[in-house]
């Protein structure tokens, strides 16, 4: 594994861009801009809210003013490339399914890079599903998703013979729980905090942290124009999601209340959510290569023939001085546009 920040020359280019905001993210005057996140009721929004309700954006210049929900893989994506918001969090998958050769887009700053809350639950009524062994109907949200790679990375990594394992796809995680409660599918992935809240009704059947130490679920992406022309917003919101990451490892209850008020669940539940993720590590400000690594692996179980360029993709000019700024394994500098 090559780190960016171990080779002299990356370090002399990374540190004209380190530092303050830049000239358009002003502390005294911030910008305003709309982010959006990528299935905002689950943990991917709690940094995000963090950063937004402390004011850790607003001191580097940038005010979020509203986190839009995606709705998971490439329809998140689309209300990136498509929309008026300029920045967000969006599955890996649907990053490279968009633009593998990174033509439009550039993958600035981390987001969540652990396997936490990829869960996949029966319902506890049910006698035949007891164990990964036993499923047969697996269903993930949509194509080009985390849960996508998850479905078929993790029967691989249990020893499933291909083919045996009918995957479905549910459109989103509240239809995979309706597909479940049906009886259509043996399993689906639950919202951590509902499992959290209703430990009776389902049964934990296949738990990707079992299975994964690192997986990239989703990351911090924008345009190749947008990081262009507006660096020091870029810069700004990688800061303050940074500092969210560790207010939330410093004071997780505080985190939670504004997750439950996000969320309309209870706080001792969100509280539970917080601290579990916080204690696998599962979102992070910097790079990680073993999370890239794993994320891969997942999408190329999906049957997909794009070659992603992940060091034209990840780009980490725009990432605080302190976190990892490790491009992927191969990549050795940044790239210069």
């Amino acid at each position: 594994m090559r780190l960016l920040a171990g080779a002299a020359a990356s370090a002399l280019a990374l540190s004209g861009c380190s530092g303050g905001p830049g000239p358009d993210a002003d502390p005294n005057a911030p910008v305003t801009i709309d982010v959006t996140v990528s299935a905002a009721a689950e943990i991917y929004s709690i940094p995000w809210l963090v950063a937004q309700k402390q004011g850790l954006f607003e001191k580097y210049g940038v005010i979020v003013e509203n986190i839009v929900p995606g709705k998971g893989g490439s329809a998140t994506m689309r209300t990136l490339l498509d929309g008026d918001i300029p920045i967000g969090e969006v599955s890996y998958p649907s990053i490279v399914q968009a633009d593998p050769t990174g033509a439009e887009l550039r993958v600035v700053g981390g987001g969540t890079q652990g396997p936490y809350p990829m869960n996949f639950y029966a319902l506890a009524s049910n006698p035949k599903i007891n164990s990964i062994q036993d499923v047969r109907r697996w269903a993930y949200t949509r194509p080009n998703s985390a849960t996508d790679a998850l479905s078929q990375l993790i029967p691989k990594l249990a020893g499933i013979e291909a083919g045996r394992i009918e995957r479905i796809s549910s459109g989103g995680i509240g239809e995979g729980l309706a597909l479940l409660e049906a009886g259509s599918v043996d399993v689906a992935m639950l919202p951590s905090i509902v499992a959290e809240q209703q430990p009776d009704d389902f049964k934990l059947i296949a738990s990707s942290p079992e299975y994964l130490d690192r997986f990239l679920q989703s990351t911090i992406t924008t345009t190749k124009d947008y990081a262009a022309s507006n660096p020091g917003v870029v810069r700004a919101i990688n800061a303050g999601y940074t500092d969210a990451v560790a207010s939330i490892d410093a004071n997780p209850l505080a985190a939670a209340q504004l997750y439950a008020e996000y969320s309309g669940f209870d706080v001792d539940a969100a509280l539970k959510v917080v601290r579990r993720a916080a204690t696998a590590h599962t979102w992070g400000g910097g790079f990680d290569q073993e999370s890239v690594a794993s994320a891969q692996a997942g999408v190329e179980l999906s049957g997909s023939d794009r070659e992603p360029d992940l060091c034209t993709l990840f780009d980490p000019r725009f990432l605080p001085a302190e976190v990892d700024q490790s491009l992927p394994a191969g990549c050795l500098d940044a790239p210069s546009s």
